[in-house]
Parts: C-alpha cells; structure tokens; sequence
C-alpha cells in the first residue's frame, strides 16, 4: 500500500487524533488492564465496551487499557496521567500513549502492516527543536510493534511533523483539502491563543513563521482550574479526595455537577464563577505583559478545549473587536494537523 496520513494531538488532558478512516478522542490516562478487576456475567452484558487493550514491548507486554471511556471502568486511583511539565515525552507512559494511538488508528487498515505511515503532531511552542522533542521524534520516527485485542500489527513511521500546537489552528482555518493556503495565512498578523489542559499558549504567527517577542507559553490551563474548584469543593463540604476529573465531567455534561455516586452529587456553578474569573484575570494579566503592542495583530483566535469554559469571559475583557472563538475548538488541532499530514503523502 502507499503512505498513510496519521494526526495527533496528545493534549494534557484529551488525546485527539484522526486518520483517513477514524477520528479519536479519549482521554489522555491509560490504566493496566489489572485494575479493571473481573466479573463471571460481563459476557453476557451487551453494552459496547469504549476501551480497548494493548500490548507493546515498551513495558514487557503487560496488557494496558485506553479508550473513550477509560475513566468509567477504573477509579480515579487506577488511572495513570500523561500530565506533567517535567520532562513529559520521555516518560514510558507518555510513550504508551502514542504507541496505543498509532495502534488504535491503524486497527482499521486490513493490512497486518503500515508500511510508509506520515504523522503529523504538535507540542507546546517553546518546546519545538529542543532535545526532548527530537528524541520525541526518534521514537516516533520507527517500526512500531503493537498488539491490540490479541491482533499484532506493525506501523513503520518514516515521516513525522512536529510544529507549535497551535498552527493546527491555523492550518485547519486557513488550508483546504487540496493543502492550498489562504492568503491571508501568508500576510496577516495572527495571534492564536490556545487553552489547553496544561498549558495556555499564547502564539503570534506571520508568514507562517512563529514571531518569539510577542509569543509565550503559560504552564497554567483547565487542569489547574478544575484543581482548584475541587479543592474548593473539598473545603465547602468537607470532602476528601475529590478528583478534579469529576469536575471536568461536570463541565463537559454542562450541568456543573461534581457527581461522586448516585449519593454524592455537589453543585460547583457558582463556585466556578470566580475561579473562572480569577484564572482568566491572570491569562489576560500574562498576555497584556508579552502582547505589548496589540496593534500590529490583524486577527486574535481563541482555540483549544478550555475555549467552552474560559472562552466568553476572555473575550468580553480582551477589549479587542477582531476576536474569533473557534467552533469545536478541542479538534481544531488536530483537523488542522491532519490537512498537513494529507499534503506531505500527496507530495
């Protein structure tokens, strides 16, 4: 077979990923299959199960789960994060992840192997070209081994794109199917801002080109907000050891509801409200202290998937007109990676 196109975009707290034949989105925790624990009837249930089980020589071929709903078959406890600022794309269990990726987007290709495989992904901006992320790209950048659901398949990546996280939002605006690229990509100033879970990354491109004065990465995002709210929540109604996961899913089912058990649901909206306030206060502080000069932007771009939660507030106290707010912000990334994944197998 030819090349294949594979995107990812492994966020701190969402993995989003897309190949000619599936899009992903999952989040960024895997579990060993061990914690999930056993049950004689489960066989006869007939709800399909989200997750899905891998093996890999990175860790000796000890099974792993990851999938849609991982977080609904393990406690928090269980659950391993990919979160953290030190040092992230060395760890085994970052490079878990992708391999479970990279399988789970090939698991549709009837091919035992991938033979010529391109992937596109993004990091942090300030992290492009260091060490970690060429040795990020080494391991990328080779023959993958993966069994999924006792099937073995082979992916043999010989092409990876690594660019600032935040071009795929731009990519995905501004580049059409065929890779053509808007104009206005080429000649405007564009200041993209991106909410993610770890980090907010506030990124100023012209001419496709990364402008470092007037661009920054804040190791603040939605993580550290849904941390604080609980720990609020902890506070208010004397709970102990309440996973900011819980207010994350209270967020994403927008009913602000922190729901432990069927027994144990606390409300957080109001509570929310000032948190909201005081983490955007503090973006909005940090970016007016590297933004200096906003008159020389054509165009601000709110993306990311902390966009539903900080978004509205940002944008009414950014003070600026030319403010766009990118629909389904979460995927945009990834969307855009994708597009340029499609034109390098085209070229």
């Amino acid at each position: 077979m030819g090349k294949t196109a594979f995107a990812f975009d492994v966020g701190n707290g969402f993995v989003k990923a897309k190949s000619d034949k599936k899009e992903i989105i999952a989040p960024s925790s895997i579990a060993k299959e061990s914690s999930i624990g056993r049950s004689s009837i489960m066989n006869l249930m007939n709800d399909e199960k989200q997750y899905e089980t891998f093996q890999t020589n990175l860790d000796d071929g000890i099974p792993y789960i990851w999938g849609k709903d991982i977080a609904n078959v393990v406690d928090p406890d269980a659950l391993i994060p990919t979160y953290t600022h030190n040092n992230r794309y060395t760890k085994k269990r970052y490079k878990l992840l992708c391999s479970f990726i990279l399988s789970e987007l090939a698991s549709d290709y009837p091919d035992e192997e991938l033979t010529d495989v391109v992937v596109v992904t993004g990091l942090p901006s300030q992290e492009i070209g260091t060490t970690e992320s060429e040795g990020f790209k080494t391991f990328l950048q080779q023959k993958h081994v993966i069994t999924r659901n006792d099937s073995q398949k082979v992916i043999n990546v010989t092409d990876v794109r690594i660019v600032e996280q935040p071009t795929g939002t731009l990519l995905n605006l501004h580049m059409n199917e065929n890779g053509q690229i808007h104009k206005d990509l080429l000649t405007n100033t564009i200041t993209v801002i991106d909410f993610g879970a770890g980090t907010t990354i506030l990124d100023t491109f012209k001419n496709l080109k990364r402008l470092p004065d007037k661009s920054e990465t804040y190791y603040e995002g939605m993580n550290d907000l849904h941390r604080t709210i609980a720990k609020q929540l902890e506070q208010k109604h004397n709970v102990k050891g309440l996973s900011p996961s819980y207010i994350d899913q209270g967020f994403r089912d927008e009913n602000f509801i922190a729901e432990i058990s069927d027994r144990k649901k606390y409300a957080f909206e109001e509570l929310a409200q000032q948190v909201i306030i005081d983490f955007t206060d503090k973006r909005l502080s940090e970016i007016d202290s590297t933004l200096t000069n906003r008159d020389s932007i054509d165009q601000f771009i709110l993306t990311g998937g902390g966009v539903h939660i900080v978004g509205d507030y940002f944008k009414k106290n950014f003070g600026e007109d030319h403010v766009t707010l990118v629909e389904d912000s979460q995927r945009a990334n990834v969307e855009g990676f994708f597009k340029l994944a499609k034109t390098v197998v085209a070229s």
